[in-house]
């Protein structure tokens, strides 16, 4: 589970300050996508973020599987990260030189609670995971030789490799075209359900707002309409 508690956020503009995000209230429940969405400057990246604990509230909090982030130090926060939360960005931003299978194992490796893991496990988890986004068969290839979808789909297994509690995406289909837009949707949400993530996802297009189980519809930094969709 994640919960922005009464979060506010400013930033410095000139001599006064601006409000990003103004008392924002959200919650993620585990096996739930909840889409964040409006226009563009109405706060829905810096929710990500806080969310992400990549940066602190003025007030408020960010509880992250039952962990207070902004009592966190700089090390602490990173360590939360890289246990409980997996991360997909915009764009893929994958390593050139890696192969689709190397991506995740490097996080796979990286992640988890600290302890070593037998190298057979970690191969069997990445193993899994590419079959799981669909990427079975093309895991020795590097990202020049892999689409647009395939690549988004090699980021997601990467969030994931480390089992992370919390999910954090942003705009997923941005640089996809509206087949390949819908099937990242549809992955995110079984995916989703399968191993229970609470998932926020941030999307400016509608278009595949099927795929969200909750939407909350962010404007002038507030949550201003909070939709069930689903559950």
């Amino acid at each position: 589970m994640i919960l922005l508690d009464d979060v506010t956020l400013t930033y410095p503009d000139g001599d006064a300050r601006v409000t990003a995000v103004d008392r924002v209230t959200l919650e993620g429940r585990p096996g739930i996508v909840t889409g964040i969405t409006g226009p563009s400057g109405s706060g829905k990246s810096s929710l990500l973020a806080l969310a992400a604990t990549l940066i602190r509230p003025d007030s408020g909090r960010v509880i992250v599987a039952g962990t207070d982030a902004t009592g966190l130090s700089a090390s602490g926060a990173a360590a939360l990260r890289r246990d409980r939360i997996g991360i997909v960005f915009q764009q893929p931003q994958l390593l050139p030189a890696l192969t689709a299978r190397e991506q995740v194992r490097v996080m796979a490796e990286l992640g988890g609670s600290g302890r070593r893991e037998r190298r057979s496990l970690v191969h069997a988890r990445v193993d899994e995971l590419l079959e799981a986004v669909g990427l079975g068969a093309v895991g020795d290839r590097r990202p020049a030789h892999l689409s647009g979808g395939q690549r988004q789909r090699v980021a997601i297994a990467r969030a994931l490799a480390h089992e992370p509690r919390v999910l954090l995406v942003d705009e997923p289909t941005s640089a996809l075209d509206s087949a390949r837009g819908a099937e990242i949707m549809a992955l995110l949400s079984r995916l989703t359900r399968e191993r229970e993530t609470a998932t926020l996802l941030v999307t400016h297009d509608l278009v595949h707002a099927d795929a969200l189980d909750e939407m909350v519809e962010v404007e002038d930094g507030r949550a201003a309409v909070v939709t069930s969709r689903r559950r």
